[in-house]
């Protein structure tokens, strides 16, 4: 018995390391499964992210695919040809309204198809809507200029402003000249011999 009591705190110190070696090894052994555990539930809110997503997608597709009455409301704004002379007289009116002064216009027209060019499909959605490329030179004041890129997008006719930029006009102080790209679509008649 007093050799029991003479190792006491030797055998208490060693019963103690023991204990925590064990603890430390039960903690190793535990905390990959904790941070498995939550990696698995991170990964879970991100698929379900995704799912949630993807049922969104799918309905606004049903909804689109459903809605062709949409589809040809649009097509119905689409003139028959290029009609690029009745643009022109558009832009011209616009000026008058707006006061700003149209001081250049170009255009090309381009023969491929932007629906196709966007979905990069073989096939074409639609495949008689082409594209006039124009670039238009305006001056005027910047509320002038701004409304009349707003009179363009307000056109009947389908049109997208591409870019545009702005400098000071050499003229006046308050007077800036505009250079805006933009796209008219229309229809070409398929039947038409080129």
């Amino acid at each position: 018995m007093e050799q029991i009591n003479k190792y006491r705190s030797p055998i208490v110190l060693g019963v103690l390391v023991l204990f925590l070696l064990l603890f430390a090894f039960f903690l190793l052994g535990f905390q990959p499964t904790t941070s498995k555990v939550a990696e698995q539930e991170s990964e879970m809110s991100q698929l379900e992210q995704q799912n949630r997503l993807m049922e969104n997608k799918i309905q606004e597709f049903d909804s689109s695919t459903a809605d062709n009455g949409a589809q040809d409301e649009l097509l119905a704004k689409l003139p028959r040809g290029d009609n690029s002379e009745q643009l022109i007289v558009d832009l011209q009116t616009i000026g008058t309204m707006t006061n700003a002064r149209l001081k250049d216009i170009g255009f090309a027209l381009e023969d491929n198809n932007p629906a196709q060019a966007m979905t990069s499909s073989s096939e074409a959605a639609f495949p008689a809507v082409k594209t006039v490329k124009m670039d238009a030179l305006v001056e005027g004041t910047y509320s002038n200029v701004l409304s009349w890129m707003n009179a363009l997008q307000l056109l009947p006719r389908i049109i997208n402003v591409d870019s545009f930029s702005f400098q000071h006009s050499s003229n006046s102080k308050n007077m800036i000249s505009a250079s805006i790209t933009f796209t008219a679509y229309y229809e070409k008649p398929l039947n038409t011999v080129e």
